[in-house]
């Protein structure tokens, strides 16, 4: 991060605060896939009530560390505005003018006394691991909660110390925090920029600020997706039991959270669906992303009615098996926004 921008933002404090805290929740997740380990090969369950308390802790700590997200994304707010010399104002303003006329979607003029500001969602950049992460550790908790089955609970505990370990080691929200964003940002708070350069450059970044980082719809749509997401892999764990164990509670919590990842899913791509128009125009129909997503809401839409067959034979080992390829559609349409050039894609 530039000089200018580290005077006007707690980015160190951000950072090592979250640093620690991610450092321990990644030595609880570590006890945690022990406890998985020794409860997936015994007979009988070994170390319930510890293991109950460090996933009650991890499941705090994720919270106090969005918490600790939701602040910085205030400082951001409150402390870089996009200020314009009052001598720039009047050709800013024309400027938008000229573009709003040939455009559907228009953007505000610039107020003087109200300065825009960036309104930067949750879940950008590495954040969004971090939400869709954390929406799993809550979820594993009460899963862990309402079924004994120590087995079970071991798959749950591995699935989470993997996302710690991900998240500590490859997807670090708090390492270099909303990297990205400010190396897009940076230049405009440089010291000794003509008055021309300052006046480009606001053009290049008001429209994303307007069409993306505080777009309302970027509020609703990545967060349900990655509910959905949490949800599919509760999902998957239960249909993997279900291959080896008729178990009627097991059906019963798999069935739930398809229902909410369903309901989530749907609700999301609906809501991208005039973000999409707003943003990219007709081509957005096209993008690798769009099209994967419909394949796994199809796919995901085949399990839930199997459930209306679940007592006709085999009819239970059909649903576990489609549960299992849910799972890695949902793998798949996300890696699609990393090797399938597109308007999703995130390199």
């Amino acid at each position: 991060m530039q000089i200018e921008l580290q005077s006007l933002i707690p980015a160190a404090i951000f950072s090592n605060s979250g640093n620690v805290l991610l450092a321990v929740i990644l030595l609880l997740s570590i006890v945690v896939a022990l406890s998985g380990v020794v409860n997936l090969y015994s007979r009988k369950p070994v170390w319930q009530k510890i293991t109950t308390g460090m996933i009650i802790a991890i499941s705090l700590l994720f919270i106090g560390g969005f918490l600790w997200i939701s602040w910085f994304h205030w400082q951001i707010y409150r402390n870089l505005p996009l200020e314009l010399p009052e001598n720039l104002m009047g050709w800013v303003n024309r400027q938008l003018e000229n573009m709003n006329r040939s455009s559907s979607y228009g953007m505000p003029l610039y107020d003087p006394a109200n300065p825009p500001r960036y309104k930067i969602p949750l879940w950008i950049e590495n954040e969004k691991y971090y939400f869709w992460f954390m929406c799993y550790a809550i979820m594993a908790l009460i899963v862990h909660l309402r079924l004994q089955n120590h087995r079970f609970r071991a798959f749950l505990h591995l699935f989470l110390a993997v996302q710690v370990a991900i998240l500590y080691f490859w997807v670090n929200p708090f390492i270099e925090p909303l990297s990205k964003f400010f190396n897009e940002i940076g230049p405009w708070y440089a010291a000794e920029q003509s008055v021309m350069h300052k006046a480009g450059y606001f053009m290049r970044l008001y429209p994303k600020m307007i069409f993306y980082y505080n777009a309302e719809y970027m509020w609703f749509h990545p967060p349900l997706l990655f509910i959905s997401y949490g949800s599919i892999t509760i999902i998957f764990i239960t249909s993997v039991f279900m291959l080896f164990k008729r178990d009627l509670l097991l059906e019963k919590i798999g069935y739930q959270y398809a229902k909410l990842g369903f309901f989530m899913l749907t609700l999301g791509m609906l809501l991208g669906y005039p973000w999409a128009l707003k943003a990219w125009g007709s081509n957005w129909w096209w993008d690798p992303k769009i099209c994967s997503s419909l394949i796994m809401w199809a796919v995901f839409s085949t399990y839930l009615h199997t459930r209306l067959y679940a007592n006709k034979k085999s009819m239970w080992y059909f649903t576990s098996i489609l549960g299992i390829i849910c799972f890695f559609a949902m793998i798949f349409t996300f890696l699609t926004s990393f090797y399938f050039p597109g308007e999703h894609t995130f390199q």
